[in-house]
């Protein structure tokens, strides 16, 4: 398609092709020469994440035919990528007012991250794996094998909650109560 919205021919050794951007898919003339109809080939799947951008390798940017988000729709932008962890993230939260997010992984750190830029500002090594993260009002809860550590976002608090027995997967507060899911 070129930059007027009309259809682009493209010369190549297994015959001509052309993208129709309109319809969203790529026709093949085997025989350009000779005056065959054109065969429909695999359009490119839009629904697919870039395995490229995935590894934060991807060079082609807005022309990529593969999706650049780990989410669609509309309503959702990513607005940077949030690196540091080195394992599987377990738990995230954007504590309601507040332009800080908070994030836990199974590498056994805790990180807090600039909203607006992606940065992030403080790391802590829990000294165990992440098995999930939430936050309730002023609270971080971060679920850990035999514990929740709690931190509180204002005063820097930190307190270590026993109980659970086995790393914990899942937290909800419901009312004044902490509900934690183990193994």
């Amino acid at each position: 398609m070129d930059v007027h919205g009309r259809e682009r021919k493209l010369a190549g050794n297994n015959g001509e092709f052309s993208y129709s951007k309109a319809n969203d898919i790529f026709l093949r003339n085997p025989n350009p020469s000779h005056n065959s109809s054109l065969s429909t080939l695999k359009s490119p799947d839009h629904n697919k994440l870039c395995k490229y951008w995935m590894s934060g390798h991807c060079h082609r940017g807005d022309k990529c035919w593969y999706l650049h988000s780990w989410s669609r729709g509309d309503g959702f932008t990513m607005l940077a990528k949030l690196e540091g962890h080195k394992k599987t993230i377990r738990g995230i939260a954007l504590p309601s007012g507040h332009d800080k997010l908070y994030s836990g992984s199974s590498d056994g750190t805790a990180r807090i991250w600039d909203g607006h830029t992606g940065k992030c500002l403080h790391f802590t090594n829990l000294g165990d794996e992440a098995g999930s993260l939430i936050t309730e009002g002023a609270w971080v809860f971060i679920g850990m094998k035999n514990a929740v550590k709690a931190l509180n976002i204002h005063s820097d608090l930190e307190l270590n909650l026993k109980g659970p027995v086995g790393q914990v997967y899942a937290m909800i507060v419901a009312g004044d109560m902490l509900f934690a899911g183990h193994r």
